[in-house]
């Protein structure tokens, strides 16, 4: 009799620790990722709680292969709308980016990250004047380009806004002369080409690190 009551007492026992450490688990991982997305948030970061699938689409990159929906699929991708004449938000996100592509080379992450910039002015971004600009920061990096509703459509899927805007004519001539106004966000699509979330604009090269090792180490 006693031996049946220590057996009984020793699976009781352990049934409470298994519950225990069940428990324990769990809740340690929604603090996990509870302060992950804080920490995110502080830094510049959003990831969303569902990943956001988009429409196929045709474009070319720099070295004029085809870029398409496939093309953001196996790697994860940091994707930037923008283009070559850009005088501000640009240069300066595409510097940040070659930095933190440096830096990710002292990790395990470079090997399957690439950058990509869509440009948001096919109307003077061919492929030359990309090939040209992208030559300014990293060897590894991807310049895109395409129809003009090809991009848009891309955009919107992407939550982009973009817009060409006339520059009006001095002396009431007439001008060919335009702007382009686009969102800066940089925009993080997952191996399985699904759009993930964004690092906001004017975001530091020590922040998008920081932000993307987060984002790989919970997602």
């Amino acid at each position: 009799m006693k031996r049946n009551i220590k057996i009984t007492l020793i699976v009781c026992l352990l049934w409470v620790a298994l519950v225990l450490v069940v428990t324990f688990y769990r809740y340690a991982g929604d603090d996990t990722a509870q302060v992950s997305q804080e920490e995110l948030r502080e830094i510049g970061a959003m990831v969303y709680d569902e990943p956001v699938a988009f429409e196929p689409f045709s474009l070319v990159d720099h070295h004029g292969e085809p870029f398409t929906e496939q093309t953001l699929q196996g790697k994860w991708s940091l994707v930037f709308f923008g283009f070559t004449n850009c005088p501000d938000i640009c240069p300066l996100t595409m510097n940040e980016l070659t930095g933190f592509y440096r830096d990710l080379s002292a990790g395990p992450y470079q090997a399957d990250t690439q950058v990509v910039m869509i440009s948001v002015d096919p109307f003077r971004d061919d492929t030359a004047q990309i090939a040209q600009y992208m030559d300014a920061y990293h060897e590894d990096f991807l310049g895109v380009n395409g129809e003009y509703d090809q991009v848009s459509q891309l955009a919107r899927d992407l939550y982009i806004s973009h817009g060409v805007m006339p520059v009006p004519a001095q002396d009431g001539g007439d001008s060919n002369e335009f702007m382009v106004d686009h969102s800066g966000n940089i925009l993080l699509i997952d191996p399985q080409g699904q759009y993930r979330g964004f690092l906001e604009p004017n975001i530091r090269r020590a922040n998008i690190l920081e932000a993307y090792q987060i984002i790989r180490q919970t997602i």
